[in-house]
């Protein structure tokens, strides 16, 4: 049985590892030109993932690769000292078991798991699916699949071909995010750096084996914005949300033109009746992420 799997993120390798072990062949087609080996941000791994990622025997690298993130020093607008948090004892009420990695090191450890046994397609991405397992890819040759499996991701190109435009399921819940890479100018070692306001929050955070940092970006708003695909407008979103917070915020900005890597998203919520149709499915934030900064929704990818 060939197995087609769109998107080799998270959720696309984490399946086509287990169908590869009960005997499928898979192949796995991804938009990027390569594998996502630098940027992204921190992401949370609670107990039913890192369980599968130890049957997967790559716990041991998730492990070696976690953040290291162990205190928060909270400063609020308006008031006179920070507060300091403990992450590990709220980790540790949420789930026994938790590992905070950077996304694409993550991601890139479970392509390692199972680049020998699955065929990757790297550059491009399906044009057409038809009724009968026809795919039509951008770059490639056409080929036929018993199966398709939508991994890839909030705004799926999987989805949208089969079950239609992406309003029809989306839901804007109030808010934004942007990430940005930047040099760790507060010379952050173990601790989330976070300014909190009315409507908007700020951090920034690093990891053990990266020598620069992330900043995040949260800012509320009552109605959606216009910003598809303009990185010059989302940019301008977050210097007119956060201006004037406080200078560590001023400073984070002061990278957005700098950044190597860039990330800005509406958060919202997936709602469909139905994750299959056909020969197709959907696995992970394309058929039922909960959302960009909500929580959960990596976990729920592997699991």
């Amino acid at each position: 049985m060939r197995i087609l799997v769109s998107g080799a993120g998270i959720a696309g390798p984490v399946l086509a590892y287990w169908l590869t072990r009960h005997g499928f062949c898979v192949t796995v087609v991804e938009r990027a030109p390569t594998p996502r080996r630098t940027g992204g941000h921190a992401v949370d791994l609670f107990r039913p993932a890192m369980d599968i990622s130890e049957k997967m025997g790559v716990l041991p690298r998730v492990e070696e690769r976690a953040t290291g993130t162990r205190r928060m020093t909270v400063h609020q607008e308006g008031a006179r000292r920070p507060v300091e948090v403990d992450l590990s004892k709220i980790f540790g009420a949420a789930s026994g078991r938790h590992a905070e990695i950077m996304r694409d090191d993550l991601s890139e450890i479970y392509y390692d798991a199972t680049r020998d046994d699955v065929e990757y397609v790297f550059g491009d991405s399906i044009e057409t699916l038809s009724p009968d397992g026809e795919v039509r890819f951008e770059n490639a040759a056409p080929r036929r699949f018993d199966l398709v499996v939508g991994a890839d991701g909030l705004h799926s190109n999987v989805r949208r071909l089969v079950f239609g435009d992406e309003s029809r399921f989306s839901a804007f819940i109030g808010a934004y995010l942007g990430v940005l890479t930047l040099p760790n100018v507060s010379g952050l070692d173990g601790e989330l750096l976070l300014h909190v306001g009315v409507g908007r929050t700020a951090g920034m955070y690093g990891a053990r084996h990266l020598g620069d940092a992330r900043a995040l970006l949260l800012f509320r708003s009552g109605h959606e914005l216009d910003h598809h695909r303009d990185v010059a407008r989302q940019k301008e979103l977050l210097r007119g949300a956060f201006a004037g917070m406080h200078p560590d915020v001023d400073r984070w900005l002061d990278e957005l033109d700098r950044t190597p890597a860039f990330y800005f998203d509406s958060i919202t919520q997936l709602h469909m009746d139905t994750w299959s149709r056909g020969r197709v499915t959907l696995v992970g934030d394309a058929g039922y992420g909960p959302g960009p900064a909500v929580g959960g929704s990596t976990s729920l990818a592997v699991v």
